[in-house]
């Protein structure tokens, strides 16, 4: 199932969000929740997102379901842009090209999106795009440029950090996953760790690396947290259905699933150009 039910929610609205695969957790008007690969309503709050936004342009970058984007859009900013791929098949693979996802995943996260806006009204754009191409999509400078979980997935995180850049006219958040095994082992060296689990993720940074990635992308750093962690969400399953096989998943089933996933964050703004 994608969605849970509370008393008084709609029917209607619920059938809907169950005929959907959630990445993000939503609460919804009528009490419908849905059920996401990672729930961010217990994580919103401890990053350095302003509690108002009144009067600003923001841009959920690489949006997913758009979370980030509804939730500026509830700080009171005056527009909100959310951007993502529509075809997830479009995304960056390691490896031979060719069909990664099912079919019939073309669109999913739109469908998302669209329910909960029409659900809760709140007034984000969605623009469908790549973030190597954000600078040629006419969508203006924006005043507070979001980035989450993103950069472990790209072929090239640094081309779109500098492709952000030039459409960050304030301040830039980037959200990400890291090593933890490898900012505790080398605390003081930008390191990263390569997956080969994964054919969607490359480079997990530790909290150092996070923050080099950030520089090299164009930024200068005003402020970094971490590591915080990033809680799971009711559709990933709680246990095991069998002994794990490698320590990798030793730590995902008693650490990862249970209290999340090492984070850092890096607030920055774009860094000035040659004179």
């Amino acid at each position: 199932m994608a969605a849970h039910q509370e008393e008084g929610t709609s029917p209607k609205l619920q059938r809907r969000a169950e005929e959907l695969a959630w990445y993000h957790t939503f609460d919804l008007p009528d009490g419908t929740t849905t059920r996401g690969m990672f729930d961010h309503r217990r994580f919103v709050h401890r990053l350095p997102i302003p509690a108002s936004l009144a009067g600003t342009r923001c841009l959920d970058a690489a949006a997913a379901d758009g979370f980030f984007g509804f939730e500026m859009a509830r700080r009171g900013a005056a527009e909100v842009v959310s951007l993502d791929l529509p075809d997830p098949n479009d995304q960056d693979f390691a490896g031979v090209p060719g069909q990664r996802y099912e079919a019939g995943m073309e669109g999913r996260a739109n469908k998302c999106f669209d329910l909960v806006r029409e659900a809760t009204g709140l007034d984000v754009k969605r623009v469908d795009g790549s973030l190597y191409e954000v600078d040629e999509l006419g969508l203006g400078d924006f005043d507070f440029v979001f980035l989450g979980n993103i950069l472990l997935h790209l072929r090239d995180p640094i081309l779109a950090l500098q492709k952000l850049r030039t459409v960050t006219s304030g301040h830039f958040l980037s959200v990400e996953p890291v090593s933890f095994p490898q900012s505790i082992l080398r605390p003081f060296t930008a390191t990263g760790q390569f997956s080969h689990y994964d054919d969607n993720t490359f480079w997990t940074p530790s909290l150092k690396g996070h923050r080099a990635m950030v520089v090299a992308g164009g930024f200068d750093v005003i402020a970094r947290g971490g590591p915080i962690l990033q809680p799971m969400g009711d559709l990933q399953p709680r246990h095991p259905t069998k002994l794990p096989a490698s320590l990798r998943e030793v730590v995902y089933w008693g650490f990862t699933r249970p209290f999340g996933k090492a984070t850092s964050w890096v607030l920055a703004q774009a860094a000035s150009g040659p004179a």
